[in-house]
């Protein structure tokens, strides 16, 4: 019916449960399905209807398309040449091992003078803020959330970020040219988000610190911090993805339908 309503001339599927109605409907419609990929392990919709599909595009498996990140993320992007301010980004829900080791951390920072910006989620907000205001931090040391539509604006304020590994928001930091020491999802569907972020920790253009019984080793993550020559990677960062992803994959499926 959705499909007859609007004309339906092509469908775009990134895959995942809430795709596949769309996806089968573009098959037995006959409407030309186009697959983009986000992470860099083919989900299991997307590995199902490749073959019948008209195009595929991701970021990791070739032809290589670059991620369609949003403009905003290239144009407050700057190079960065030492810490001042670290961000942790656990996603717009939070995540608990994220925010705990940035408690176990904002002394080490404090001590050092520097600034925190921490995205903790919702739920979390209101505890966080009493544990910070435990440790002594306020004012121009702590900028804590739980969203912001303008994220962009936090990350090109960062000189380091702590962040899970989920695509967008990889590719969304390596626009923006910041480095980042990534903590995957223990739990994330075929480990894809250790997979995201490879390619970049091979070419030591990022540091894993993997998440161990539901926490992260303080230790381990201030030695790898240590370890980051941020200025040679954010200026490397650049050339790992070219703006106007969004444009290249949208003239391929014009071209097609």
């Amino acid at each position: 019916k959705i499909f007859k309503t609007h004309a339906v001339k092509a469908v775009v599927s990134v895959g995942g449960y809430s795709a596949a109605p769309a996806a089968f409907a573009a098959i037995i419609s006959r409407t030309p399905l186009f697959i983009h990929e986000q992470n860099a392990v083919i989900g299991n919709l997307n590995k199902l209807l490749k073959p019948l599909a008209k195009g595929f595009f991701s970021s990791y498996f070739k032809p290589v398309f670059s991620y369609p990140v949003a403009e905003r993320f290239f144009s407050t992007a700057r190079l960065r040449s030492e810490l001042k301010t670290v961000i942790f980004l656990g996603g717009s829900q939070g995540a608990a091992a994220i925010n705990s080791i940035a408690l176990k951390l904002a002394p080490v920072f404090k001590e050092k003078g520097v600034k925190i910006i921490h995205q903790c989620g919702k739920n979390a907000l209101e505890s966080l803020q009493e544990e910070y205001k435990n440790l002594g931090l306020a004012g121009d040391e702590l900028e804590l959330f739980d969203f912001d539509p303008k994220i962009e604006l936090k990350m090109s304020r960062a000189d380091l970020a702590i962040s899970r590994a989920g695509a967008g928001t990889l590719w969304e930091l390596t626009a923006n040219a910041l480095p980042s020491v990534f903590v995957p999802y223990p739990y994330a569907a075929n480990n894809h988000q250790v997979f995201n972020a490879k390619f970049l920790v091979d070419q030591n253009l990022a540091k894993f610190c993997f998440q161990k019984g539901g926490e992260i080793d303080a230790d381990e993550m201030l030695n790898l911090i240590n370890e980051i020559d941020i200025a040679q990677i954010s200026s490397k960062l650049s050339g790992q993805i070219d703006n106007g992803g969004v444009e290249k994959i949208a003239d391929e499926i014009l071209k097609d339908i």
